[in-house]
């Protein structure tokens, strides 16, 4: 009968956690999204410029990759 009991609060536990945490994880990615998304788009931007020039290198040549100049926004 002990063991039962145990077994059952070891299996709330477990339940409590299993929905617990993923709610946690998902609150402390929108934190840090929402504190650092200047920082996070600035970095997706550099991600896109770099494939975009492996696109255009492959396609075209790097002397035209190379020569292709960044519009700043604003």
């Amino acid at each position: 009968m002990l063991a039962e009991m145990v077994m059952f609060i070891q299996l709330l536990g477990m339940a409590t956690l299993a929905a617990i945490l993923p709610t946690i994880v998902v609150m402390c990615a929108i934190y840090l999204i929402y504190t650092y998304r200047v920082q996070i788009w600035w970095f997706i931007k550099g991600i896109m410029r770099g494939v975009c020039w492996l696109i255009i290198c492959l396609v075209d040549g790097k002397a035209k990759a190379d020569g292709i100049k960044v519009k700043k926004a604003g």
